[in-house]
């Protein structure tokens, strides 16, 4: 044989092999897909926990209890949203509150509990203040339209009312 043909033999040509790169080109769209779902799942302003869940779990007995006075009492809640909201961001939210007999519950202590149910984790606590007899007022930075969820604890005297209301806006 001759002398190139002998370098032709010995140099073998550079076959393209990929597998180590694919190897972390997967490693690296497995880590990235991990940390999107991660980030998703822990920033998503939709999702929202019922505070203290399980303290409210275990008072079920107590819950029950107040259903029962609820239903004793007769009293009724009203709530309204204003349709638009102020120059300050704020939309009006009216609770009228009534007994069995229609008759307005003046010089109650009512607080409220409200949220948009698209955005469960955006909560407002908050107190009304009576503006007429029986007719409770604040106004709260409840910018978004929708179904909104208004718990109320209603106060007088010796008589506790609660309620849960949902009330659209717009």
């Amino acid at each position: 044989m001759s002398e190139q043909a002998e370098q032709k033999k010995s140099k073998h040509p550079r076959v393209f092999w990929p597998f180590p790169g694919l190897v972390f080109v997967l490693i690296g769209l497995s880590l990235t897909m991990g940390v999107i779902t991660v980030t998703l799942a822990t920033n998503d302003p939709s999702f929202g926990l019922e505070e203290d869940y399980f303290a409210k779990a275990v008072a079920w007995d107590e819950t029950a209890a107040q259903i029962q006075t609820n239903k004793d009492l007769g009293w009724n809640a009203d709530v309204d949203l204003s349709e638009s909201v102020d120059g300050k961001g704020e939309r009006s939210v009216m609770v009228l509150i009534t007994d069995q007999q229609g008759n307005a519950v003046e010089g109650a202590s009512v607080e409220a509990f409200a949220y948009h149910n698209a955005r469960r984790s955006a909560t407002y606590s908050f107190d009304l203040v009576e503006i007429a007899p029986g007719r409770y007022s604040a106004g709260q930075p409840l910018s978004r339209d929708g179904k909104w969820t208004v718990r109320l604890r209603v106060t007088s005297g010796d008589d506790v009312f609660t309620a849960s209301v949902d009330e659209w806006t717009n």
